[in-house]
Order: structure tokens, then sequence, then C-alpha cells
């Protein structure tokens, strides 16, 4: 059963309601042009409020290596997301779990070599020491927007497919994103089996967080694993 991140969290009661549906682990996104932004001393006052053994999940894009470690000192976060084209090697030195997210187009083209999809792009995450990459994160990208788009991957085409088994083979555990909502979480599970599920805009309302829908995403994991 893949482990369940909801990211964008940013009240105290958004993350309570993510941490009593069953959530593993919560994201706070530290990108100041994302709607979803928070501030780092809010995201401090809930992270402090959290339960154990729930992760807390940054997520930063072309931030330098040394903001992201004030931001770490300040919120006592345990994994990093870098959201952004950085070079894992500049941030292996944080005492965090990291993770690399590949945004995607809708339809991946295998024949580009500026696509995430190419081997000269994979090829970065190859031969990378321990400390440098825990797992890679695939998230879709839709004009101009790199994460937090609605739009699904095309899980079933073969292309996608042929870059799925490419990411897996490097070995690093997969974290599956882009478009997820409780309606469409158990066909991309089964067509991609990952390690984690990381879902934001699906389970939102008018741009904010939703209870039921929130409840939902995760009920439908839990309760009904795909075959």
């Amino acid at each position: 059963m893949p482990r369940i991140k909801i990211c964008g969290i940013r009240t105290f009661e958004e993350a309570r309601w993510a941490v009593e549906a069953g959530a593993d682990a919560l994201g706070f996104i530290f990108v100041p042009y994302s709607k979803r932004y928070i501030k780092p001393e809010t995201a401090r006052e809930i992270i402090l409020r959290l339960p154990p053994w729930i992760g807390k999940v940054g997520v930063f894009a072309q931030e330098s290596p040394k903001n992201v470690s004030q931001i770490i000192r300040g919120c006592p976060l345990d994994t990093l997301q870098l959201h952004g084209n950085e070079d894992p090697r500049l941030y292996h030195h944080l005492p965090v779990i990291k993770i690399k997210a590949l945004s995607l187009p809708p339809v991946p083209d295998s024949a580009s070599d500026a696509d995430p999809t190419s081997q000269s792009f994979l090829a970065q995450f190859r031969g990378l020491p321990p400390a440098s990459l825990h797992g890679i994160l695939l998230d879709s990208a839709l004009q101009g927007m790199a994460g937090g788009t609605g739009a699904p991957l095309p899980w079933h085409t073969p292309e996608f497919q042929d870059l799925l088994r490419r990411v897996k083979n490097l070995g690093y555990p997969l974290i599956l994103a882009g478009g997820l909502s409780p309606d469409n979480v158990l066909e991309a599970i089964r067509l991609t089996q990952p390690y984690g599920v990381d879902v934001s805009s699906g389970v939102e309302r008018d741009g904010r967080k939703n209870r039921e829908k929130i409840q939902h995403f995760i009920s439908r994991i839990r309760k009904e694993p795909p075959l």
C-alpha cells in the first residue's frame, strides 16, 4: 500500500484534517510565487503542534542551499523536496531526506533531448552520492506551472510506461503526483505501482483544502487497495 502525502498545507486545521484521515506526510510549500506558499514561521507553528511519526516535507524550487538550510533549521522538517532544476548534489550536506521532482508535460516526447523522458536528462540521477537523493517524484507541468496543476499524467500510454520503467530502473523509490484525485487515484496506483502518492489540488474546493475530499482520497487507498 503506497504512502500518502497531502501537499500545500497552509493552516493547522488543514493539517489536522489530513492527520486524522490517515496521511503519512504533509507538504509545506516554500516557493514564494506558488498560490500555496506558506511562510516558514507559520509552517513552524503548525509543525510543532503535529503528533509524532508524521512526515514533514518542505517543497522548494530554485532556492539556494543556504536559504533552504536556514528554513530547515527554523522548521523541524524531515524531508526536502526539490521542485526546480536544482542539482541534488548541492544539497547533500543537509540532514534530511531528499526527493527530486521531475515535472513532465501531459504528453511526454521521448525524442526530445530537452524532455525529462530523454536518457540524457535521466542520466543526471545515476551515480549520485548516497546522501544526495532518496526518491524521485513525477509531477505534471502545464502552462508554465511545475506542480499543483490538477492535470493528470498519461499513466496508461506506452510513452509514459516507458518513462516509468526507466525512472524505476534508477533504483530510487517513486512517488506519483500530477492531477491525482479521489476519482482516479486507484487507477493511477494500479498503472504505476508507486512507493507513494502526493496530492494537492485534487483534495481542494475553491482553491482551499477540503476535509471531505481529503478523507475520500485517503479512504479510497486504505480501504480499496488496487489489485
